[in-house]
């Protein structure tokens, strides 16, 4: 490349309008850094991009960005934040300039601590979100037209940055809101579902051949309840990426025969025929039971729901490469194509009746979709459209063979526990007097345990000195104190007890909360009877193994 020589140098005016239009266009390019930046990180952006075009002495900004937040303060000196004594000395001068009466960008004469500087004020927010920032030289002319234009416009700029960061504080905010309500809204659902369900099991055992098709409709419409309580709290979970997989070795066919039995009761109603075909070998993948029974029989339900009475639904598995495939068909109403694309969205069902036939609250196929990804595999639905079925096809990665040598697989169904020892003592806290109710006499009918029951934490305290109780089984939003503060102090007066947790609430931070208080277990209400004896029988075996 040649040198230029002076008559081929553009003349200096040009130099400095070409100059001018490169420092235009990189402050036009600072919008697209503001995306996700919060305004303290904005206001540090455009500041330090100000100091690249203009030549400044010092700046000073104070913005209340946010609501119910202190104001943010930038003090930059020389282009560099200085030090604490430093901008002790600063402030102090600051407090001595024009207040917020004084008009923008008109030039003051501003006292500092190295002596006069030319400055310019900048409103920066006004009402109950005020601001300022302050822009000062100490050279003569300050500040150019220019100089001012691009001020004025870096201002500019920053306030729609700012705009944007309170707008996404208050999305963030109001979703940590929503998600708040919906942990409450599920576990203040789950208390009152909790002694209903016990009162069936109850009613189960005590009268099991009177148990006819009103008892069967009160059961089928419990376990709703419960799916829509469980479906309501894993979209709270998800929508803050919450959901934590407990894998193990599963087998793909004991999960779809849990799903099957399960959905039993909706099939049986509607007289629907199911075909399962199954593959010879049982396959096996790397998951979570949970979640995967949840899986397939959410993709259940819905084939069962939208199948007219007296339908087909083919369950079938093949293994395809490394994967294993499981599809669901049914002869239903089918799907739309307009559908198709939307039909994983959260909330999205579809044209709706004003009946509600089908009923749902439109995240059932959200969160199969995103328990399907957490285990690493896709899922796609397909439908030749209205009136000509679905079939939704789920493919998961099977287990590797040099894992599946040290691994244990899942059983079909846990082993249960030894029944509980006749009159193994058991103290149940819980201030919900219709649950306490319902579980001491499940456990005393079914278990012929010695229960002592109360719904008070102080009284529990004071019954368990005579009563000597083996394990506790406490609720934990107790009043008096909470059941972890009655876990430590029952564990404190009686080594040897294992305690349960019943609780509402099912997410991670609370199993680690009642884990660090001493629990043994952690039950989620409505808790399965079977479960809780099983758990209280596993709790007696252990503490008799230990004292021998």
């Amino acid at each position: 490349m040649g040198v230029m020589t002076p008559d081929e140098r553009p003349p200096l005016s040009e130099a400095l309008a070409e100059r001018g239009i490169r420092d235009l266009m990189s402050l036009l390019a600072l919008p697209a850094l503001w995306n996700g930046r919060d305004a303290n990180t904005i206001l540090q952006i455009m500041i330090e991009a100000v100091e690249r075009i203009v030549p400044l002495r010092m700046s000073y900004t104070r913005v209340a960005a946010l609501p119910n937040q202190p104001p943010i303060e930038i003090l930059r000196i020389g282009n560099r934040t200085p030090s604490e004594a430093v901008a002790a000395t600063w402030h102090a001068a600051i407090k001595t300039w024009p207040d917020s009466r004084e008009v923008d960008a008109r030039v003051v004469t501003a006292t500092a601590p190295m002596g006069d500087l030319r400055a310019v004020r900048f409103s920066m927010g006004y009402g109950q979100q005020p601001g300022y920032i302050w822009f000062a030289s100490d050279q003569a002319g300050f500040p150019l037209p220019t100089q001012l234009a691009f001020l004025r416009a870096a201002v500019s700029l920053a306030m729609t940055g700012l705009q944007t960061a309170r707008a996404n504080y208050e999305r963030e905010r109001a979703s940590r809101a929503k998600d708040e309500f919906l942990a409450m809204l599920g576990h203040e659902m789950r208390n009152p579902l909790a002694p209903i369900v016990t009162a069936l099991e109850l009613l189960k055992l005590k009268h099991r051949d009177a148990a006819g098709r009103e008892f069967n409709i009160i059961q089928r419409q419990v376990g709703h309840l419960e799916r829509l309580v469980d479906d309501l709290l894993d979209v709270s979970r998800i929508t803050q990426g919450k959901v934590e997989l407990k894998k193990e070795v599963v087998s793909v066919h004991a999960v779809l025969r849990r799903a099957l039995e399960s959905v039993e009761p909706l099939m049986t109603e509607k007289r629907h025929t199911v075909i399962a075909d199954l593959e010879d070998d049982d396959p096996q993948i790397l998951g979570d039971g949970m979640r995967l029974h949840q899986i397939f029989a959410n993709l259940l339900t819905n084939a069962a729901k939208y199948t007219d009475p007296e339908g087909t639904i083919w369950v079938t598995t093949r293994v395809v490469g490394e994967r294993i495939v499981i599809a669901i068909r049914d002869n239903g109403t089918g799907i739309d194509a307009t559908l198709l694309p939307r039909l994983f969205q959260m909330f999205e069902q579809g044209a709706s009746t004003i009946d509600r036939a089908k009923g749902g609250l439109g995240i059932g196929l959200a969160i199969v979709k995103s328990f399907v990804t957490l285990h690493g595999g896709t899922i796609d639905v397909g439908s030749e459209g209205p009136g000509k079925g679905a079939t939704f096809n789920v493919r998961l990665p099977l287990l590797m063979h040099s894992l599946a040598g040290n691994a244990q697989v899942a059983p079909d169904h846990a082993p249960s526990a030894a029944t509980p020892a006749a009159k193994s003592r058991i103290l149940v806290v819980d201030d919900n007097r219709d649950a306490l109710e319902t579980i001491k006499t499940y456990l005393e009918v079914a278990g012929q345990l010695d229960v002592c029951a109360t719904g008070s934490s102080l009284e529990a305290l004071a019954r368990a000195a005579e009563f000597k109780p083996e394990v506790a089984v406490l609720d934990i939003g107790l009043p008096e104190m909470d059941g972890c503060q009655l876990a430590g102090e029952l564990r404190r007066r009686h080594p040897g007890l294992s305690l349960i947790a019943l609780s509402g609430y099912g997410q991670q931070r609370d199993f680690e909360l009642t884990q660090n208080a001493g629990f043994d277990h952690h039950l989620i209400k409505p808790v399965d009877m079977k479960r809780l004896m099983d758990t209280i029988a596993s709790c007696i075996a252990s503490g008799k193994s230990k004292m021998q």
